[in-house]
């Protein structure tokens, strides 16, 4: 139950950052209706919030063993 429980935080989490880092780049990229200022922030805050998620991610569901003392 555990390791099936491990198993759906990571996936949930490697798609929510993903998804996170997909927008940013789209309200980077694509969205030309909004002003540059908001653009620019929505944007890196996405990127930002991606790239936290992904890294929790492999911090914390690695499979590698802890290193040892």
């Amino acid at each position: 139950m555990n390791a099936d429980l491990r198993r759906r935080q990571k996936r949930t989490l490697t798609v929510l950052g993903i998804v996170l880092f997909a927008a940013g780049l789209v309200i980077l990229a694509f969205l030309q209706r909004v002003p540059l200022p908001l653009r620019l922030l929505l944007g890196a805050t996405d990127l930002i919030a991606g790239a936290v998620l992904l890294l929790v991610v492999r911090q914390k569901f690695s499979d590698a063993p802890p290193p040892a003392p």
